[in-house]
């Protein structure tokens, strides 16, 4: 009876040793799976966060400031259309029909004034010539006569009654000899032209229309062939290193504005690109349907950004500044089409953030939204986290 007890007691401490030893490791797996639960939620809980050590702070020369009211600038902005400069524009035609037997300029050719964009072939032309060169004969006939009068008249050869018919006659030639040159030009033809007439006693019933100013031209309206008439212009040429941007301000926005002020003009094709402009006429009447008026503003065009009828926005800087959260321009970094700022969430950790800025004025950008005052961003060596981020970006998305 003693020995079974025994038996009993032995079996029943070997039963509870084998169950205490298959626990363990099932509690040490469940702890361990635990633990990289707790680290998983500790990593997910700032998905956004970039951690940096001093040591790599103080190499990118990370410099932290706080978000706070300052005094900004305060700009406005307008909606315009960029307009040649028609100060400097001419639409130049034939001064006499006839028919285009030349034609030299195309359009984006850049001409220099004076030179000749077509040529047209006039049999209008062909009889002023030929009525020029008879007045020049009579001319030099009568101003023969009238020199001979006037030498004979010292020896009282001639009475001064025949002396003062000769001298009428020569006046009179002159005249006539003036008009036809006159007509002459007004056809078109240069001083030098109506002088080769002249002394090669030919007539030449060709014409060439020539450039009034130097500049581009931007139309043709003429074909080889074609007959041409006075009333109808031919080319554009305009000068496009001047142009003109013509604004819609409303009249509320009218005390903003004022003659000889300079703006900052941008167009859609070159965001990046901001041109100089100066106001150089305020209309004194407004729009009744859209109660704006319209502002014209000079701006150059050296590098050929600018092209007529280009949409354009004209921002006008006011002359007083108003307090305003900003934040400095050595802060933003661009993502994409997105602006984003790092926030400090303690010591060297930083969360990346979406912000909408307005534009660039005195070296901040005035917030819209994404952050706000108080809190503390990397306003220099903004480039080192950016490049952090997108190289964890990428191993997370291999890994």
């Amino acid at each position: 009876m003693l020995l079974r007890k025994t038996i009993l007691i032995l079996f029943a401490l070997a039963f509870l040793l084998g169950c205490g030893r298959s626990e363990e490791p099932k509690k040490e797996a469940a702890q361990s799976a635990q633990g990289h639960e707790e680290g998983k939620d500790h990593q997910d809980e700032h998905p956004g966060v970039i951690r940096l050590s001093s040591e790599a702070m103080e190499h990118a020369g990370i410099k932290i400031e706080e978000i706070s009211l300052r005094p900004v600038g305060v700009e406005y902005a307008f909606t315009g259309k960029v307009s040649v400069n028609e100060k400097m524009l001419a639409h130049v035609g034939p001064r006499i029909p006839g028919r285009a037997v030349e034609v030299y300029a195309n359009p984006g050719d850049y001409v220099k004034k004076g030179q000749p964009l077509a040529m047209i072939d006039s049999p209008e032309l062909g009889e002023a010539q030929s009525h020029y060169l008879k007045a020049k004969t009579a001319f030099e006939i009568a101003e023969k006569s009238f020199e001979r009068a006037k030498i004979v008249l010292e020896g009282k050869v001639i009475s001064t009654g025949e002396f003062q018919r000769r001298e009428g006659e020569h006046l009179s030639a002159k005249a006539e000899l003036k008009a036809a040159e006159d007509r002459l030009h007004l056809f078109g033809m240069t001083e030098m032209e109506v002088s080769a007439i002249g002394k090669e006693h030919t007539i030449n019933s060709k014409v060439a229309i020539y450039s009034p100013l130097s500049g581009t031209v931007i139309e043709r309206h003429l074909t080889l062939g074609e007959v041409v008439e006075p009333v109808k212009p031919l080319f554009t040429v305009a000068d496009l290193l001047i142009l003109w941007v013509i604004a819609d301000v409303p009249e509320t926005d009218i005390p903003k504005i004022k003659k000889g002020q300079t703006v900052a003009i941008v167009v859609s094709p070159y965001p990046e690109e901001i041109l100089k402009g100066i106001i150089s006429y305020i209309s004194d009447v407004i729009d009744p349907e859209t109660r704006s008026v319209k502002v014209r503003m000079e701006v150059e065009n050296r590098k050929g950004f600018l092209k007529p009828e280009m949409f354009a926005t004209v921002r006008i800087t006011a002359s007083e500044k108003e307090k305003a959260l900003a934040i400095p321009d050595g802060a933003v970094q661009r993502d994409g089409d997105k602006s984003v700022v790092f926030v400090e969430k303690e010591k060297g950790e930083f969360e990346k953030r979406t912000v909408v800025i307005a534009p660039q004025l005195d070296g901040y950008h005035r917030v819209v939204s994404g952050v706000k005052q108080g809190e503390r961003i990397v306003s220099r060596g903004a480039f080192t986290l950016k490049s952090e981020g997108q190289k964890r970006e990428m191993t997370e998305g291999g890994g």
